[in-house]
């Protein structure tokens, strides 16, 4: 009884396009992260995100049907075609009326391509669609389905089609359906569409055909490297033409085939067309085939390709040494400017005819990226179809923009420029940032390249006389990576010439220009626990506000671009300043001509209010008549900031700036709420009335009062505010600019009604229809008495503004009594619309209604603050016991975060981009937004923390730990370096050994300690060349046994990396931290590693581990456990052999948990009298083991482990259950399939938010897991108790059967559907919150109705459970 829930969203984008999704306006980016789809708005100058949708399972690949004409509206939307699993795909397509997703079709085809193979299918199916939008294939294997798209059919064609006889002459002729947008699927092998096609390795539609044509690649004899003198050119390449046959019924292909081509190497694996021909990729080579089948020209990339191919021209580019890898290359095609339709008088970027006239001469196109990030411009020049230059040029970049990246994942052209010369492209990548660039003048690499051939000592001499006459030419590269320059251009040398001749290439270099930016964690590595923002115990004399909090510190990335995340589970901002004050629950701050002049305080408990002068040390200033022995509602600047106004519980006064006293309000009832926007003041009193003054600008002495519509009598206020928009000028017919902002008094009703009117009302208002019952949308509407109102309130307060950085967007946000936040974005076609996005399930959990959370609100009362600039960023604060930030990034949608770990009762804007804060104990601190490379995009804030440095760069950071006592991190690392072939003696092996080409590479590695107080590394040790570390942990190990003394060590665990004939070695080290003299100048450098013991061992060290006072090493195939003496030895103690190889080890308590690469993983216990290893229990199946974790709850132990199929298993030590053997037999309870692979898992102690006792108790906590995973993301699991898990159970079963799913993805099916679905004890599967969480985001009816089936108080436990689920992980902050 368990659940899953993230904690951090994927940050990788795994796809890109582009093209008219949600709107026509404009074009429009779509990211693709793992299951969450980005629609980002594009121009020539920014990015801003317009719609973002989360898809409960995993998209493997997306593609735009662009239609020629719209059947339904006039807007002629682009269709998205998105994959999942092995064989279905979705046709969805978005309303903006709705401003909601709509599934037009599904098509499943995973059973159909398993009857059809002998073979397994591949976890991923290919997804290609025709370049004239016409129909769209999926494959896998050598299995087909191709559907025809009906609207994109030619009317020349559909005429066809409806003569045409699919059976023979005698029968009828069918006529298509005008409202279907597909027709039906043809599946069929690959060898349908020609015999001689088997082992398909990729297929692609070609362009410049009327018809859907495509091209096959393919190896009728499977060959590898090891088998290519048997078979030395095994690939083979069909182009065909697919002519359709549809119905309504059934769609048939005839096959038409229009060329072979046979004999090709076999590391050709993929296809990228172009205009009229494509481009076969391989590992060594590229060759360019044109449309008729004819090969025309081969390029050699480096030192492996087979110069022996005599078929047609090479192109001997093998100095390069480019290799393409069929998984990590990516590429993006430009069309040439002659594509475009000119009857259309526009092309695709929406450029007249007489600018694609003038554009003429630009040709197609075609770049290139390789696994290192290497940008490869491929030059295609043609005199009609013949091709006349053929060559791939390595981009010049002068500037590193691409350092830190690795393995890009898309590319797509964002901009809307008629100018291949010039262009911005979107990039993903795995490792890295994902980036917008610019492209400036993409073929200056191709006109102002010039060769020369030059004599050796020549060019030696010509080198010495240039670094003489210039010497700062620092900004120029050569395209092999040469440091040598000559006259503002790279040189690159030709090996082909003699010694005594060379030929040299010059290029002039161009730079790329980063428009945007988006931040990736991915791939996490390993992660642990430590202190980040808590490190300092006090900050500005007073208590850090982050104290006793622990942040997630992982690993991330791989290369250059490895680094450090810290994942803190609240916001820590910077402190510029901090008070001190005796008597204090509310401050003000009063700003004159922008700068802070005087603070206001109050203390509502005794009914005082102070002034302070900021500029004056905050001196008591005692001049003035401010209402200085009554407790202050509110106060602050009015009448264009030369007056000011202060709200007590019963009066009102205007003052002048001396604090002199001009008017005076008096009230019958006691203040409540007070709204101030000049010339307006809005007061609500405890009756329910409402007051409306107006400032005298004349004698600007006085306020006159607004009269107020009639029906206002009628009602019941509980908090109002004036606020400017434009969302009810529709219903104005004489406004001249019907987007121009006016000023709006706004009301909430005590039936939880949002009511507005302006000041010329004539006795009419507005309301905001469908938010009493939160309904997924709202819109504007006249207000109309109801002949009964029943008060009860629950919304207690509005906020209308906008939030965001850069490019801000407007939202209502609503707070109600019970502490719960919905938000609501307004509408950018239609201005008195505002959507909720139920689907997306951003805002966190912060309360609950019915009073099931009343120890959230409680304490100190909850109250919204706009903050329109709080360092860059509009923000709105949430005072409270717990309070949060509600933010918003450029790149993302708007977050509810933490805001530290201290209670703050009042805020008041500081400074230009600060805020004061109070806290529960009367402490001031002015804040401000830390954003030095921290994120604010995901569900946490995110701490990026560079390690390597230009001078001191580790590569990949492979393994972290903490060391409690030290407070300091220890990370291991591991950079690539030369592969040197070496025997069992230690000698260079050189028969075979080749010099002159690429080598493969070995690994070096080390360990760093890191002081996370400045991330600076104060202690290296770096080990031998061919060593890799596996594994670092710090462990409490027993040095006496009778005093049971521990002290907190580090283990190391290597592995000696050597030439496959050599059997494997390895060793582990035990290293203390001890205390030194810090450097000079340098106070974080008082630690230093010291090691005291290491020890060789005959096999790889894999993983280390403690149990009970001790540590277990893996080596190969045994466990040794091993005890540490007083006199710094090390003795083996026990041992276990385990069957292939040890992938992870966990331990709790005197329990082992040991997972096998190959054969599932054993429960292992250790008794330390006497010393033995006792196997308590195996998994029955044989899991191919990644990371593993303990789960505990209330004395149940549950293990959780992942594969390498991204499958999450849940199974159980039950020795009284009958079919377990008295426990030998682990129980299989679930199998919960993963959207991404996951890399390691940490246990925490979870949360109990209602019960403090089990918090503090030792005995019976409970345990959950986290894990990480490839592509940014990392999730937690969470034991559950009986009833909460039935509860919650039905809750997913009910929203699962009743609300509709985005792209109509089955929800069970893609996280149940797996292999281990029979053998399996599925009647309890885990359940996944991400579901669950859509609940509350309900509206208030649908939610109340669900829950009435459980039971009488369901609704109120149901908000208890996600409370608990939602704030498991404070006990990382308490």
């Amino acid at each position: 009884m368990n659940i899953y829930d993230d904690i951090l969203e994927p940050t990788v984008v795994s796809h890109s396009l582009t093209g008219h999704f949600t709107t026509t306006d404009h074009k429009e980016l779509l990211l693709l992260k793992t299951n969450i789809l980005s629609v980002f708005k594009c121009d020539n100058k920014s990015l801003s995100l317009s719609n973002e949708f989360k898809f409960e399972g995993k998209i493997t690949d997306m593609v735009l049907i662009s239609p020629h004409k719209d059947l339904e509206t006039t807007i002629a939307l682009d269709y998205l075609l998105i994959c999942s699993g092995i064989g279905k795909f979705s046709i969805i397509k978005f309303d903006p009326v709705k401003n909601k997703l709509e599934t037009i079709s599904l098509h499943y085809y995973e059973n159909k391509f398993k009857d059809m193979s002998l073979m397994a299918l591949a976890n991923k199916s290919q997804l290609r669609i025709d370049s004239n939008n016409k129909c769209v294939l999926l494959f896998n294997n050598d299995n087909m389905a191709i559907l025809p798209i009906l609207i994109n059919q030619d009317e020349e064609e559909e005429e066809y089609d409806e003569d045409i006889s699919i059976d023979g002459p005698t029968e009828k002729k069918i006529k298509l359906s005008d409202d279907r947008i597909t027709g039906s699927s043809a599946i069929l092998k690959a060898k349908t569409l020609d015999s001689d096609i088997q082992n398909v390795i990729d297929i692609q539609f070609l362009n410049n055909f009327t018809k859907p044509t495509i091209c096959v690649v393919y190896q009728p004899k499977l060959t590898w490297v090891g088998n290519t003198q048997l078979n030395p050119l095994p690939t083979k390449l069909t182009i065909i033409n697919l002519n359709f046959k549809t119905t309504d019924s059934k769609t048939l292909i005839d096959p038409t085939v229009i060329a072979k081509l046979d004999g090709l190497d076999w590391g050709y694996h993929s296809l990228v067309p172009t205009f009229n021909g494509s481009l076969l990729i391989g590992d060594n080579q590229i060759a360019y085939i044109d449309n008729t089948g004819a090969i025309q020209n081969v390029i050699l990339l480096n030192s492996f390709a087979d110069k022996s191919w005599k078929r047609t021209k090479l192109i001997d580019n093998s100095n390069l040494e480019i290799m393409f890898n069929k998984l990590t290359f990516k590429h993006c095609w430009v069309p040439p400017v002659t594509e475009i339709n000119k009857s259309n008088k526009s092309d695709i970027y929406g450029n007249s005819s007489e600018e694609i006239d003038r554009n003429s001469n630009n040709n197609e196109v075609l770049l290139l990226m390789d696994e290192d990030v290497n940008l490869y411009y491929v030059q295609l020049e043609f005199e009609g179809r013949l091709l006349t230059k053929f060559n791939i040029l390595n981009l010049p970049i002068v500037n590193d923009i691409f350092i830190n990246n690795h393995e890009p994942t898309c590319i797509s052209r964002v901009d809307s420029i008629n100018n291949n010369a010039t262009m911005d492209l979107f990039i993903g990548f795995k490792t890295g940032d994902s980036l917008v660039v610019k492209l400036n003048n993409i073929k200056s690499a191709v006109t102002t390249r010039d060769e020369h051939v030059v004599e050796n000592e020549e060019k030696s001499n010509s080198y010495l006389e240039d670094e003489d006459e210039d010497e700062d030419m620092d900004d120029l590269y050569s395209d092999d990576g040469d440091d040598t320059k000559k006259d503002d251009k790279t040189v690159h040398g030709d090996d082909s010439k003699t010694d005594k001749h060379e030929t040299v290439q010059v290029v002039k270099p161009f730079d790329i220009e980063v428009l945007a930016n988006f931040k990736n964690v991915g791939p996490i590595t390993s992660m642990c626990f430590g202190k980040v923002s808590s490190i300092e115990k006090n900050i500005k004399g007073l208590v850090n506000p982050n104290q006793n909090e622990y942040s997630l510190v992982t690993t991330s990335g791989n290369g250059t671009g490895s680094h450090l995340t810290a994942v803190q589970f609240s916001v820590q901002p910077s402190i510029e300043l901090a008070l001190r004050f005796i008597s204090v629950t509310q401050i003000w701050n009063l700003k004159f001509k922008n700068k802070d002049k005087f603070l206001i305080t109050t203390d509502s408990t005794k009914a005082k209010s102070d002034i302070y002068e900021i500029d004056n040390n905050f001196a008591l200033h005692k001049g003035g008549r401010l209402r200085r022995d009554a407790a202050t509602v509110y106060i602050s600047m009015f009448g264009e900031g030369k007056r000011i106004v202060q709200v007590t519980t019963n009066h009102l006064y205007l003052f002048d700036t001396t604090f002199r006293r001009l008017t005076t309000i008096k009230f019958d009832y006691e203040v409540v709420h007070v709204s101030v926007m000049d010339p307006y003041i809005l007061v609500t009193v405890s009756r329910g009335d409402i007051n409306v003054f107006e400032f005298d600008t004349k004698s600007k002495k006085k306020l006159f009062r607004v009269e107020l519509p009639d029906i206002l009598k009628e009602m019941v206020i509980t908090s109002g505010l004036i606020l400017k928009s434009n969302m009810c000028n529709e219903f104005f017919a004489n406004m001249e600019d019907p987007d121009e902002e006016q000023m709006l008094f706004t009301f909430v009703t005590a039936d939880n009604q949002i009511i507005c009117f302006i000041k010329e009302h004539n006795n009419r208002i507005f309301q905001l229809n469908g938010v009493a019952e939160l309904n997924e949308e709202l819109y504007i509407s006249t207000y109309m008495l109801p002949d009964e109102v029943v008060p009860d309130p629950s919304i207690k307060q509005i906020m209308l503004n906008k939030l965001g950085k850069n490019n801000k967007e407007e939202f209502l946000t609503i707070l109600t009594f019970g502490g719960e936040i919905y938000q609501y974005k307004k509408s950018s076609t239609k201005h008195s619309r505002f959507y909720k996005n139920s689907s997306r399930n951003s805002l966190s959990i912060t309360g609950a209604p019915d009073n099931a959370y009343a120890k959230g609100v409680s304490q100190i009362e909850r109250i919204m603050h706009y903050i329109p600039d709080y360092n860059g960023f509009s923000v709105i604060f949430i005072t409270g016991t717990v309070p949060y930030i509600i933010i918003k990034e450029d790149y993302s949608i708007s977050r509810v975060l933490k805001f530290a770990n201290i209670p703050l009762v009042s805020m008041t804007p500081w400074g230009t981009q600060s805020i004061m804060c109070v806290d529960d104990i009367k402490n001031a601190r002015v804040y401000t937004l830390d954003i030095d490379n921290v994120s604010y995009e995901n569900k946490l804030p995110l701490k990026k923390i560079e390690i390597n440095t230009t001078l001191d760069n580790y590569m990949t950071l492979t393994n972290i730990t903490y060391h409690e006592k030290s407070e300091t991190f220890i990370l291991s690392y591991s950079k690539q370096i030369e592969f040197i072939a070496k025997g069992e003696d230690n000698e260079k092996i050189t028969i075979g050994a080749i010099d002159n080409v690429p080598h493969a590479r070995a690994f070096k590695s080390g360990i760093l300690l890191i002081n996370p107080k400045t991330w600076n590394v104060i202690d290296q040790i770096e080990f031998d060349d061919d060593t890799m570390v596996n594994d670092v942990k710090t462990m409490l190990i027993q040095l006496d046994s009778k005093t049971k003394r521990k002290i907190e060590y580090v283990v190391v665990g290597l592995t000696n990396i050597t030439s496959e004939d050599v059997p494997a070695s390895g060793s582990f080290y035990l290293y203390d931290i001890i205390t030194v003299v810090p450097e000079p100048g340098k106070p974080d450098t008082g630690f230093k590693l010291k090691q005291f013991f290491k020890e060789d061992v005959k096999s790889a060290v894999t993983k280390v581990c403690d149990i009970s006072g001790r540590f277990v090493i893996s080596q190969s195939q045994k466990l040794m456990v091993r005890d540490a003496q007083e006199d710094n030895s090390v003795v083996p103690v026990a041992f276990l052999d385990v069957p292939l190889y040890v992938t992870d080890i966990k331990s709790f308590s005197n329990l082992l948990i040991v997972g096998d690469a190959m054969q599932g993983f054993q429960f292992v216990g250790f008794d330390a009298e006497p010393y033995r290893m006792i196997t308590l229990g195996k998994s029955i199946t044989n899991i191919e083991t990644m990371s593993l974790e303990f789960l505990v709850n209330n004395g149940d132990l549950h293990f959780l482990v992942s594969d390498r199929d991204d499958i999450l298993h849940i199974l159980k030590y039950a020795p009284d259950e009958p079919n377990s053997l008295s426990g030998q037999r682990l129980i299989h309870c679930s199998s919960f399939n993963m959207y991404s692979t996951n890399t390691c898992m940490i246990m925490a102690p979870k949360n109990d938010e209602f019960d403090e006792k089990i918090n503090n108790s030792k005995q019976d906590q409970t345990f959950q897991a986290l894990g990480a995973q490839t592509d940014g993301s990392i999730f937690k699991v969470i034991p559950l108790k009986e009833d909460a898990y039935r509860k919650l159970y039905f809750v997913q079963q009910q929203l699962c059967d009743k609300e509709a799913s985005l792209g109509g993805l089955n929800v069970r099916m893609e996280r149940q559907d797996n292999d281990y679905l029979e053998i399996t004890h599925n009647v309890r599967p885990m359940l996944d919150a991400n579901i669950i969480r859509k609940y509350t985001m309900l509206p208030i009816v649908r939610r109340k109705n669900m829950a009435k089936k459980l039971g009488r108080n369901a609704h109120f436990d149901l908000w208890r459970e996600m409370i608990d689920l939602e704030f498991s992980l404070r006990t990382l902050s308490q």
